[in-house]
């Protein structure tokens, strides 16, 4: 791959990571916020939010040429500090990918199981369904914004 390719290609995933995160992060103050009022759902979709990427990197992590092989991957990039700055690394950044499907999974699956019936229960109907779209929204967003930022950071020398 020629370098300009290479650069370009390192810098949507870094900044597709970015990405990802910022929207985790988005997704778990909304659930948060709306704890209180939807009883306990919103806090078992954020305690999986929290614990599926930590068990998922604990149980793919082990001291074998592999993990190790991650990290040399990272050293090969072009743009290293970059992802040294950004904490980036190719299994980080398949534990939050799987992170993110899932937390989109278990959105859908309390959007299909609240109770439709009757009119005043339709404000606390429609959270699940805002919250999925402010986080599939905030993912790409948050890619396309950070993939710019890194571009202007790239053009400007401060990497």
């Amino acid at each position: 791959m020629s370098d300009n390719k290479s650069n370009n290609h390192e810098l949507h995933i870094i900044s597709r990571y970015l990405g990802i995160l910022t929207s985790k992060y988005i997704v778990f103050l909304l659930l948060v916020l709306t704890l209180y009022p939807m009883n306990v759902i919103p806090g078992y979709i954020l305690l999986a939010g929290i614990v599926f990427p930590a068990a998922l990197k604990f149980a793919i992590y082990d001291n074998s040429a592999d993990s190790k092989n991650d990290d040399n991957n990272i050293k090969d990039f072009t743009l290293y500090p970059t992802a040294k700055k950004y904490k980036f690394t190719y299994t980080k950044y398949r534990c939050e990918s799987y992170n993110f499907i899932l937390i989109m999974i278990l959105l859908l699956i309390w959007q299909f199981t609240l109770d439709k019936s009757g009119i005043f229960s339709y404000p606390k109907n429609i959270v699940p369904s805002l919250i999925l779209i402010i986080y599939i929204l905030s993912r790409f967003l948050g890619s396309i914004l950070f993939k710019i930022k890194l571009h202007i950071d790239f053009m400007n020398m401060k990497i």
